[in-house]
């Protein structure tokens, strides 16, 4: 079928729109649905253009805010540094000079029992009883280690063989028990064991691989010192059991034992002593 024309007023034809000649049905079900996409694409698209610009500032803010916060955090980071420094600064101050308060107080006790013995010596040199008790109480500090002392003796250095393979061949605390009890048998007054002062509170004991002297580790080699009459202490060791015993590890298991006599010598007093009880002469236990 021919599409159909209407004429115009000037005498010429005028096609006809496509609704027309498609039929209304026809022309909707082709062109409606395209039209309401094209519509919608155009109001989307239509939409995005303002908002660029706005989500260029939108960053531009975002971006300010963290930099603000940046800096902010700096800022409060080198505060917080600067206040910890000043501190710990001010924390050693107080320490040093608490430590020289503690360093001087210590400086005065010393000073001033030095004084008090003085004075005590001084008072009971005034009467003969007193003489006699000063005599008493300086022999009895140096039996019992509370008084530093100085005298004649023998110095002796014992240690471990120089290739030892077992505990045999090693110094342990029973052999430090036998020496000083040797020493002590053989008429020393007053022994100290690298440099710490044997009491009647002592104790000698292994303490994993060292030993201990008054709860203190000691390390090899081990110098014994011994204040007494340096003429017979020696030939006495000897004649001592435990004494005869040390020579034996010496030739038998390597250890190395070494005695020298000495003209003057200097042992501390002992540490730690503390009087747990008392009693008059004559008072029944």
């Amino acid at each position: 079928m021919a599409p159909e024309h209407t004429r115009s007023t000037t005498g010429g034809t005028t096609e006809l729109p496509p609704q027309a000649t498609m039929g209304l049905l026809n022309y909707l079900t082709a062109h409606s649905l395209d039209e309401d996409y094209a519509h919608v694409s155009q109001r989307q698209n239509a939409g995005r253009e303002p908002q660029q610009p706005r989500a260029g500032l939108a960053a531009l803010v975002i971006l300010g805010l963290f930099g603000l916060l940046v800096a902010t955090a700096a800022v409060q980071t080198s505060r917080n540094a600067g206040s910890e420094a000043d501190g710990n600064k001010q924390l050693a101050t107080q320490i040093t000079a608490r430590s020289a308060q503690v360093d001087a107080r210590r400086s005065r006790v010393t000073s001033l029992r030095a004084e008090v013995d003085q004075l005590n010596t001084q008072f009971l040199q005034t009467t003969a009883q007193g003489r006699q008790l000063t005599g008493r109480l300086s022999r009895l500090g140096v039996r019992t280690g509370s008084t530093a002392v100085t005298g004649p003796g023998v110095r002796v250095v014992v240690d471990d063989n120089p290739n030892a393979t077992g505990s045999t061949q090693r110094v342990l605390d029973r052999d430090l028990q036998k020496l000083a009890n040797a020493l002590w048998a053989s008429g020393a007054e007053a022994i100290s064991i690298n440099g710490l002062r044997l009491s009647n509170l002592s104790a000698i004991r292994q303490g994993g691989s060292a030993i201990t002297v008054n709860g203190r580790s000691l390390s090899g080699p081990y110098t014994v010192l011994a204040v007494g009459d340096r003429d017979s202490l020696p030939a006495r060791f000897v004649e001592t059991t435990h004494g005869s015993a040390w020579l034996d590890y010496q030739s038998t298991y390597g250890l190395e034992f070494e005695m020298t006599t000495e003209a003057s010598l200097k042992l501390p007093a002992a540490n730690g002593l503390k009087l747990r009880y008392a009693r008059t002469p004559g008072e029944s236990r």
